[in-house]
């Protein structure tokens, strides 16, 4: 999934009406059970405040301590905390985390627009993707300790863009959507890096602005998601109902794919209430490739609007949930929301969306805290 920058994009926004260095703590390496997994961030500011969170309060004191060399010499350095032992009462607090994670501290510099801080908010707003590459050991002097690129995800673009050594582990890291950590040797000196994808953020549509369409928006952001709603009918599209969605839009159902890039959403939910109108919207953007488009209401309905759709049906039926959501007992508008994007996110995630106390060792050695 692709919000895990979410904070970072808002902090960025902060930082930038401020000249106040920070440091900027990832997660370039796990083993075992932890709590975030390679690629997590979070950040620290002088006077030791957190934003983010990477160890869930296992050793988050410490790397306030280990940011203050950084914010003194300026050089990028990395910590290990193993909380493997049983007796984890340093690191762990007595909890047992049952794993072990290398950390990069990088100095943000304002007077060098907080890189790679912007590179990441940046590529948010651009919508791109691509890897970003963070030099974290290094006696180099053109690649140094904590050096960045963001290299685009397009072979082109990172032929064009990437220096030769740093080639062949972006695209190999395009193509699995997993950080990964490789050796170069340019010249005669040895250049460690941590590669990582990044995503644009998810963006959620929304067809329909009635007013169980309000939880869903508010949920959905506070997840990350970029939120745009649509609506027939321009009584319901008012920015008042709607103050954290990022687009309102009054549109017939038969125009929607002449003002949207319907490809560029992963999720859609379909609650104008009218069977009608849900069989317009429907069949209009029955030809895009939308991954998960959820249908409100019982199962015979999203049958009776598929077979609506004669053979065009084919086209979407495999990306069709409905009724829409987990079985988590929801009954209240803020209940279903939650069920809804419990849904989404389970199922673009590729997972069952069962309690993790069920699941097998070897699949929460996978998943656990994530």
């Amino acid at each position: 999934m692709a919000n895990k920058i979410n904070h970072l994009i808002n902090a960025y926004r902060q930082l930038n009406q401020q000249t106040e260095n920070s440091v900027l703590a990832t997660i370039i390496e796990t083993f075992g059970s932890t709590y975030q997994k390679a690629g997590a961030r979070m950040l620290i500011t002088k006077d030791g405040e957190l934003i983010g969170l990477l160890g869930g309060g296992c050793f988050e004191r410490d790397l306030v301590e280990q940011a203050r060399s950084v914010f003194e010499t300026g050089t990028a350095k990395t910590a290990f905390y193993d909380m493997r032992s049983p007796d984890d009462v340093i690191w762990g607090l007595g909890l047992g985390c049952n794993g072990a994670v290398r950390v990069l501290l990088q100095l943000l510099k304002a007077e060098e627009n907080f890189s790679p801080l912007n590179i990441i908010a940046d590529a948010a707003e651009a919508n791109a993707s691509g890897v970003l590459v963070t030099v974290y050991e290094s006696g180099h002097t053109d690649f140094p300790s904590g050096h960045s690129l963001f290299l685009p995800a397009s072979a082109d673009g990172l032929l064009s863009a990437a220096p030769y050594p740093f080639t062949t582990a972006a695209l190999q890291t395009v193509l699995q959507q997993k950080p990964r950590l490789e050796a170069h040797v340019i010249g005669d000196q040895e250049v460690m890096a941590f590669y990582d994808p990044l995503q644009p953020p998810l963006r959620l549509l929304v067809l329909g602005a009635g007013t169980d369409a309000i939880p869903l928006v508010q949920c959905a952001k506070a997840l990350g998601w970029r939120v745009t709603i649509v609506d027939h009918r321009p009584a319901h599209i008012k920015k008042e109902r709607f103050q954290q969605a990022d687009q309102l839009l009054h549109i017939m159902p038969e125009d929607i794919s002449d003002n949207l890039e319907l490809d560029q959403f992963s999720a859609l939910v379909l609650m104008t209430h009218n069977i009608e109108y849900d069989e317009r919207y429907l069949k209009a953007i029955v030809s895009s490739h939308i991954p998960f488009i959820g249908l409100l209401g019982p199962a015979h309905r999203k049958d009776r609007l598929l077979q609506n759709l004669g053979s065009d049906a084919a086209q979407i039926t495999d990306r069709v949930f409905g009724p829409v959501g987990l079985d988590i007992g929801a009954e209240t508008p803020e209940e279903i929301a939650l069920s809804i994007m419990a849904g989404i996110h389970a199922e673009l995630s590729g997972r069952s969306g069962r309690q993790l106390s069920t699941q097998s060792t070897a699949d929460l050695h996978e998943c656990s805290h994530r």
